[in-house]
């Protein structure tokens, strides 16, 4: 994962180059279609997938990976076309977290979010069959 701060135009926007095209938008946010990835080592090992424009949302986000080290979704083709990526591309994947009342976080390693930096496009996976509860 990259990381860094992300440029924003005077008026507060993000850079249109640093911003992430999730065409369907997310379960839930379907309005909300463009997001910037930030990291930075203050976050570390997390990143915040933040919503672009007024009262978007935002999301706290770590490579599924760390939490379980044999982690593996695969991805369909129609999945790949939406990304706009090949299978041999360098993908980023994170699963997203939710803070609870009592304090803990819970990760969703079910339906990952996938982003190809290649064509800042992205996607959240949600296959119908998965080792892990949703």
């Amino acid at each position: 994962m990259t990381t860094g701060t992300t440029r924003v135009t005077k008026t507060g926007q993000p850079i249109p180059e640093r911003v992430i095209m999730f065409g369907q938008g997310l379960p839930g946010f379907e309005d909300h279609r463009r997001f910037v990835l930030m990291a930075s080592p203050a976050l570390d090992p997390f990143a915040l997938l933040q919503g672009a424009g007024a009262d978007a949302p935002s999301f706290v986000g770590i490579d599924p990976r760390l939490v379980d080290p044999s982690y593996q979704t695969p991805l369909r083709e129609d999945d790949l076309a939406r990304l706009e990526a090949r299978r041999e591309d360098n993908l980023l994947w994170l699963a997203l977290v939710a803070a609870q009342p009592d304090g803990s976080a819970t990760v969703n390693l079910r339906a990952p979010v996938v982003i190809n930096p290649a064509s800042m496009r992205g996607i959240q996976v949600m296959p119908h069959e998965s080792p892990y509860r949703l």
